[in-house]
């Protein structure tokens, strides 16, 4: 610790400071910048995409398909006068072909893309993301419909949402250590109430990729007009809002760095003398034993099975029956299986806390189930199901605990109530 001369004591214990008591206050800052930090425009490599009247929307992505060194390619996602268009270039363009047109999507209004893929450890011994080949493509249409697509194939081509306005998307941390840990594909999106939505294409328990079901970013509750994505370096996926009033707000996840954040270390040892003691063995020739045993079970059955009560649903989705009612059947996917399960132990609820419970339930595979009601077109937008835990079980008996999740219904049809009759008229 370095001391502090008395006369200096003296002149900070003194309330003012004059030439006059010998002193001349100054005060000096020093400001200095990392080398390692960008200094001026230099640091970028800029260049013109596109140079054209009506380009109102576009969105780029890298390729890698290393996980050590510079992008592989660069593809890219605009709008051209209304029209969602696509190209890609070489990066590095050692020819100098600069963005090659690819192929055209279809009238838009908003666009994002962006590559999936997995992380890999590279020869320098950190994380880096190996893309696939072909990106995802989003693009929202002049009716408010937002789609996806792997690139340019159409049969992967999936509506997302309806009512949106603009749309964001990016690729999140991915565990390499518990594979249900996935960000996944996230396209963040604004409807045109201003409120902001998600989905995610991530792996489930069973392995299987999907897009899970929308999400609302609850902790933002002003009306957006613009939004982004962000990855950080502790494995966090965070969003970037602005508000109708140019305020920007964001919000960030939880860390997602299971078997990621310490990189794994190797130890190489070169023995200067190395001694080997083979320890001996003693072998025995059971073909001389004069006693043997036969066992012959008349039936061996040996399962896993899930013990604890904790349960939850992973999926839940409305399809139409053979008359295309989409208000009579759920297709629910749940965490763990069922087991003796009762129409009772489930319900449905809407916004007006009315319910509506299952005639049959029909098991499709280990976790996904069919339930069929009478009719549930009246829950509108959003509803709620949930598992009361009655009678159903898990795989050592036990009935599950209750859980719930909400679910957004599609292409309902609500049963309009008949109009008032006039039963008596009279006067007084």
């Amino acid at each position: 610790m370095r001391k502090i001369p008395p006369s200096l004591k003296e002149k900070l214990a003194s309330k003012k400071y004059t030439k006059y008591k010998n002193t001349d206050p100054k005060i000096e800052v020093t400001i200095s910048r990392p080398r390692s930090s960008i200094q001026d425009t230099t640091y970028f490599n800029t260049e013109i995409i596109r140079e054209k009247e009506g380009i109102s929307d576009i969105a780029v992505t890298p390729q890698r398909l290393t996980p050590l060194g510079r992008p592989t390619g660069i593809y890219e996602i605009h709008i051209d006068n209304g029209i969602a268009k696509t190209s890609k270039r070489a990066y590095p363009d050692k020819k100098g072909d600069g963005f090659i047109n690819q192929f055209e999507v279809g009238k838009a209004k908003s666009v994002a893309i962006a590559f999936d893929g997995r992380w890999e450890l590279n020869q320098r011994n950190l994380w880096n993301i190996k893309t696939y080949e072909k990106p995802y493509i989003f693009w929202v249409d002049n009716s408010g419909a937002l789609y996806t697509q792997r690139w340019d194939a159409h049969n992967t081509k999936q509506k997302l949402a309806e009512g949106v306005k603009k749309v964001t998307a990016i690729r999140g941390w991915k565990s390499v250590a518990v594979p249900v840990h996935d960000h996944g594909v996230v396209a963040a999106y604004i409807k045109t109430d201003g409120k902001v939505y998600y989905r995610n294409y991530s792996e489930q328990e069973d392995n299987n990729f999907v897009w899970e079901n929308e999400r609302a970013v609850s902790e933002f509750a002003k009306k957006a007009q613009n939004i982004n994505l962000f990855l950080t370096n502790d494995y966090r996926l965070g969003f970037i809002i602005e508000d109708e009033n140019e305020t920007i707000s964001w919000a960030i996840t939880k860390r997602n760095w299971a078997g990621m954040a310490i990189s794994p270390e190797k130890i190489h040892v070169r023995p200067h003398t190395l001694n080997i003691n083979f320890i001996p063995i003693d072998y025995l020739d059971l073909s001389a034993l004069k006693e043997t045993i036969n066992i012959k079970p008349d039936k061996v059955n040996l399962k896993l099975l899930y013990a604890s009560t904790d349960n939850s649903f992973m999926h839940i989705e409305n399809m139409p029956d053979a008359e295309e009612n989409w208000g009579k059947i759920l297709i629910v996917r749940v965490k763990n299986e069922l087991y003796n399960y009762k129409e009772s132990d489930f319900e449905i609820e809407d916004n007006f806390n009315r319910k509506y419970y299952p005639e049959s339930i029909e098991k499709i595979d280990k976790k996904t189930y069919k339930l069929t009601f009478t009719n549930f077109n009246d829950v509108g937008e959003e509803g709620v199901l949930r598992f009361r835990a009655n009678e159903t079980e898990n795989g050592v008996g036990d009935v599950y605990e209750p859980f719930k999740q909400k679910f957004y219904p599609k292409n309902l049809v609500p049963e309009s109530l008949p109009l008032p009759k006039v039963e008596e008229i009279y006067n007084e």
